[in-house]
């Protein structure tokens, strides 16, 4: 994947910046006494025109008390993702010595039983858990549209450099589903390839048509090309691929994330690729075949006992015992 910068500075002054080309463009009267247009400051300082600096202005900063703020609808953090050792460094150092980096919110409609505002968590998801322990989060307040909001929650990285492949895929589905960005923008704002990412979007049929939420519970366990290989197997395959799900929920109940994922490859390669033994004994002929974790043995006349030996041997080379 192509490395990203951060531009969530250069992203918010061009939101927050509201005027338009013809706003900008001031008349300056000549010694010709015709008017011209100018949008060049040295012309103007040449001209003995002055212009006045737009100044500084310092942002206020919301301090909200955690049951004010919800999680805005097209967040990218999944909550498997919060329990890590950066979110406890992170939680040390505000307990420590504060937050020093504000998130940024936007206002909802919402309120408090008590009547306070409730506003939507755009960026700091991390930093907004972390602060639990301090009872306050400080955050900039910005008025954005779910476009805008969504691209300046990918351009921030400060809180993302270690979300994973299959946890920023997760947040990508929905943006695709509502459209509120096209797959060329979102692969330009957190720093994919274009075709990678199409080819990684074929498998979301599969993961909502087998609710694979159910079973790839924490996303830093999950590998995103493991999902788009299993998904690839179930587009030409589909009975195959729900029947290796089903006998794995069966029979190994407690696989789950990565693991299930290698279990359903596994299991579908076995039935594809069948391993089958003949062994011909005296006044018999023995057919091993095994299909996964399933044996299955054949006859042709009865074994004399004293093959025993033997046809222990040929199920050991299919693989028949643990």
């Amino acid at each position: 994947m192509v490395k990203r910068r951060n531009n969530i500075g250069g992203l918010l002054d061009k939101l927050n910046d509201k005027k338009t080309d013809s706003e900008q463009v001031e008349v300056v009267n000549t010694d010709a006494g015709n008017a011209t247009q100018t949008r060049n400051p040295a012309i103007k300082l040449a001209m003995g025109t002055s212009e006045k600096r737009a100044k500084s202005v310092k942002e206020p900063i919301l301090y909200l008390e955690h049951d004010q703020v919800i999680m805005f609808k097209y967040h990218d953090r999944h909550t498997s993702s919060l329990d890590t050792v950066k979110v406890q460094q992170i939680k040390r150092s505000i307990t420590k010595e504060g937050q020093h980096f504000p998130g940024i919110v936007r206002k909802t409609d919402k309120v408090t039983a008590d009547g306070r505002i409730i506003y939507e968590l755009i960026v700091g998801r991390v930093r907004f858990e972390a602060s639990r322990s301090v009872g306050v989060f400080k955050a900039f307040l910005r008025d954005l549209s779910d476009a805008d909001a969504t691209k300046v929650m990918l351009s921030e990285n400060e809180d993302r450099q270690d979300i994973t492949p299959y946890e920023r895929w997760l947040s990508i589905l929905p943006l695709v589903k509502d459209g509120i960005l096209s797959n060329n923008e979102i692969a330009e704002l957190i720093g994919w390839d274009k075709g990678n990412l199409s080819r990684s979007l074929k498998a979301r049929v599969f993961y909502e048509e087998e609710n694979m939420q159910d079973v790839l519970l924490d996303v830093t366990k999950v590998k995103l090309n493991q999902l788009i290989e299993v998904a690839a197997l179930y587009e030409k395959d589909k009975s195959g691929v729900r029947e290796a799900i089903a006998f794995i929920k069966e029979n190994y109940p407690t696989r789950k994330d990565n693991l299930f994922l290698k279990a359903v490859i596994k299991h579908v390669s076995d039935v594809l690729n069948p391993i089958a033994k003949t062994l011909y004994l005296d006044g018999s002929k023995m057919t091993a075949k095994r299909v996964g974790d399933r044996i299955s043995l054949n006859f042709a006349g009865l074994p004399d006992r004293s093959n025993v030996d033997e046809i222990i041997n040929a199920l050991e080379q299919i693989g028949a015992f643990k």
